[in-house]
């Protein structure tokens, strides 16, 4: 998820990181990330899934749109965590 971030960032996008799992003073400290309290609904352009929790499976994938700004919101599911009509794209 670090590269993940890095990269995206290395084209000048804005990226939250959201973990509920995480210590923020751990990720700041060892990956110079500061995981956000909580992600706003209808926010974002794009959402990665990038690690595969319950709770972002419990979420569902109306759940995790709900954090899009639009219908066209990007959802990437990198750990195969929501059902593929509600993915853009997987690994």
């Amino acid at each position: 998820m670090v590269d993940i971030v890095h990269a995206l960032r290395a084209y000048n996008a804005e990226v939250d990181v959201y973990d509920p799992w995480v210590n923020g003073d751990e990720a700041e400290h060892e990956y110079g990330l500061r995981p956000i309290d909580s992600p706003e609904q209808g926010s974002y352009d794009a959402m990665v899934m990038a690690v595969g929790q319950d709770n972002f499976r419990q979420s569902g994938g109306s759940g995790i749109r709900a954090y899009g700004k639009s219908r066209d919101a990007v959802v990437f599911d990198a750990k195969h965590v929501l059902p593929r009509e509600y993915v853009d794209g997987r690994l």
